[in-house]
C-alpha cells in the first residue's frame, strides 16, 4: 500500500492519502513595487499574498518547482525563473549571483530548515523576509495507522513530524522524501529515498516503482 502525507489533494486511487497538517496564512501588508526579486519555495507563498490580497507588480520571481511556479503565473507574474535544482541549499546557489544588487523580498513558512535567508545576507544580498504562513500538526481522528509494510510519501519535515507525533514508526515502513530536508527530518527513523524533483506526482511514480521492483 502507499500512503501519501500531504495536505495538497493528489487524485490517485491507488494511493491512500493521509492529511495531518493545516497550513496557516499570516496577515502582512506588502508592497512588491519596492522590491526587485521575489523568492517563493512553495505555492502557499503565492497563496499568502491571495489571502492578503498583495497587489501584483511586475518584478523578478524564483521559484522551486514546477507547481510553485504554475502558481505564480496563476496569480500574474510574468518574469519567472524557475530553478533547475529543487532543494534549498542548492537552490540558494544556483540564483545567488542573479540576486546581486536587487532588493529581495522572500515570503517562507513561519519554520524552515534550509534558512536561505540567512545564506543570502552572509553573501550580501540585500533581502527582506515575511514569514507569509505555517504549517499546523493536527491531531489524528479520522486515519488508521497505515499497514505495516506500506511505502510511505512524505512531502514537508512537518508531515515527518505529524506523522511521528500521531501514529510512531515501524522499521517495516518505507519512505519517500521529496526533498532533502524531508530525508533530513526522516533519518532517526529510516533511511529515505528522495525524489529527484519536488512534485507529488514524480514522489508518487517513485513509490510506485518501489512497490513493484
Amino acid at each position: 500500500m502507499i500512503y501519501l502525507l500531504s495536505n495538497t489533494a493528489f487524485d490517485d486511487e491507488s494511493v491512500e492519502q493521509i492529511s495531518l497538517c493545516r497550513i496557516e496564512f499570516n496577515k502582512f501588508n506588502l508592497d512588491l513595487s519596492e522590491f526587485d526579486a521575489l523568492i517563493v519555495t512553495s505555492k502557499n507563498a503565492i497563496n499568502s499574498l491571495k489571502f492578503n490580497s498583495i497587489t501584483l507588480a511586475d518584478i523578478l520571481v524564483f521559484a522551486i518547482g514546477k507547481a510553485t511556479a504554475l502558481a505564480c503565473k496563476e496569480f500574474g507574474f510574468r518574469q519567472i525563473y524557475e530553478a533547475k535544482n529543487s532543494h534549498g541549499s542548492e537552490f540558494g546557489a544556483e540564483i545567488l549571483e542573479k540576486l546581486d544588487g536587487k532588493r529581495v523580498i522572500f515570503i517562507k513558512a513561519k519554520e524552515t530548515i534550509s534558512n536561505l535567508d540567512i545564506y543570502f545576507r552572509q553573501n550580501g544580498i540585500d533581502i527582506s523576509v515575511i514569514d507569509g504562513y505555517e504549517n499546523i500538526i493536527l491531531k489524528n481522528n479520522s486515519y488508521e495507522k497505515p499497514q505495516l509494510n506500506s511505502i510511505l510519501i512524505f512531502t514537508s519535515p512537518m508531515n515527518v513530524r505529524a506523522f511521528i507525533q500521531n501514529f510512531g514508526w515501524d522499521h517495516r515502513y518505507k519512505a519517500v522524501a521529496i526533498g532533502k530536508a524531508t530525508a533530513k527530518e526522516l533519518k532517526d527513523y529510516c533511511d529515505p529515498i528522495i525524489s529527484k524533483s519536488q512534485s507529488i506526482k514524480d514522489c508518487v511514480e517513485l513509490a510506485k516503482y518501489l512497490n513493484n521492483i
